[in-house]
């Protein structure tokens, strides 16, 4: 994280300056962009206090990562601290005294100076977009607009908690494959390091005729003991490009559309966007955000960009006066009961409301898909641990088999 110094011109082309805490220049960049304005020069602003105490700002913030649990909440005593009339100034600074995550401390304080220098509490904290999303700051920019500064900071924080519940069923689900995988190659490395090169030497001394699986597993040994490093680098160079690949937006687009057509995963990933979609889409409107700008925010918040590209479309439908429900029909991804669901929500104007409900259901397919993941693994898991064993048996035994069946002949 580091510190920019901007200056941008608005749409009325006024020139306006001001700093921004971001990973690079470009997401400032894009953060400007996304606010309407157009930068003109960015620059990173070094500090200027002694390199051991920058080392130990860094390793604070280092350790003191802000938890989607710290914005939850955060989220909640705010909505309370409103709803019971304490000016926003007083708000930041009780807050900033009771958090003790430093890195959220610095934050809360640099806010706090913003909006003495009279910006907006969605201003301020759009000029942190690591802790602040573009969701967070466009419902409090609704809510700032409605006066439902409360209710808003409450419905911010049931989508957070959410959230968060939903990530950590999908780690728990996932922990036992995680496992498994992990032992079957810690095994794999104490066989080819203890195990496997005894008898290789074994084999070695006689002459015999190895079968093809106890040829395999020696050129393999072989490889891993003298060309370790190279399969190694050749690894880390495959992990290399194949991130620079999802940095594009055709390999994104790409990966992300393989996901959704995997077996047992694919309907899970669709399942979980379209929750996503629904409830961002849903929570933005109820909130009173114009319906381009939450088809924006939702499009962004999406983690499949194959379904943040059918959401694009739905902005160039509303655009051209039509309809949510057809373009959403065409697209092919999304499934019938979402469609029979906006459909509905737009005839009836209640919108919002169909969102949510369908929020809710595919939360709990998600919940339910997951977890039967594990259950619908383990067969898939046994099959490989097998198989692994019956190779290495295969390949060690055959020999030996062979080897005895020599020495009776002789005898």
């Amino acid at each position: 994280m580091a510190n920019f110094q901007y200056k941008a011109r608005d749409k009325m082309g006024s020139l306006i300056s001001g700093e921004m805490e971001a990973l690079s220049r470009e997401m400032v960049g894009q953060e400007l962009g996304r606010q309407g304005q157009f930068p003109v020069s960015i620059q990173e602003i070094k500090s200027r206090q002694g390199e051991s105490k920058g080392f130990n700002i860094n390793v604070d913030e280092f350790f003191s990562r802000i938890k989607i649990d710290d914005m939850v909440l955060f989220s909640r005593q705010m909505a309370t601290l409103f709803r019971a009339g304490i000016p926003l100034m007083g708000i930041l600074s009780a807050l900033s005294e009771q958090i003790e995550n430093p890195k959220f401390k610095r934050v809360l304080e640099e806010m706090h100076r913003g909006i003495q220098d009279g910006l907006a509490l969605s201003e301020v904290m759009s000029r942190h977009p690591t802790v602040f999303s573009e969701l967070y700051v466009s419902m409090i920019r609704a809510g700032e607009e409605g006066g439902i500064m409360d209710e808003i900071l409450q419905r911010v924080a049931d989508l957070l908690e959410k959230q968060s519940q939903n990530e950590a069923k999908v780690r728990s689900a996932l922990r036992y494959p995680k496992f498994v995988l992990m032992a079957m190659a810690a095994a794999l490395v104490v066989l080819m390091i203890y195990v496997v090169p005894v008898f290789v030497r074994i084999f070695e001394k006689v002459n015999l005729e190895l079968p093809l699986a106890t040829r395999l597993l020696i050129s393999f040994n072989n490889f891993f003991h003298n060309y370790w490093y190279l399969g190694l680098a050749g690894l880390i160079f495959a992990v290399y490009l194949f991130k620079n690949y999802l940095a594009t937006s055709q390999g994104r687009y790409q990966w992300d559309r393989i996901k959704l057509k995997l077996p047992l995963v694919g309907p899970i990933v669709l399942r979980a966007a379209m929750a996503k979609f629904a409830r961002v889409f849903g929570n933005l409107q109820r909130a009173g955000v114009p319906i381009l700008d939450a088809l924006m925010v939702s499009s962004r918040v999406v983690d499949n960009a194959v379904i943040a590209q059918v959401i694009e479309k739905l902005r160039d439908s509303v655009q051209e006066g039509l309809g949510l429900a057809a373009p959403l029909k065409s697209s092919g991804w999304v499934p019938v009961m979402v469609v029979q669901m906006v459909a509905a929500g737009e005839d009836s104007g209640l919108l919002d409301e169909m969102l949510v409900k369908v929020a809710d259901y595919y939360d709990e397919e998600v919940e339910r898909a997951v977890s039967s993941l594990s259950s619908s693994i383990e067969p898939i898991l046994i099959v490989c641990i097998g198989g692994m064993v019956l190779f290495v048996a295969l390949a060690i035994f055959m020999p030996m088999w062979d080897m005895s069946q020599m020495a009776r002949t002789r005898g």
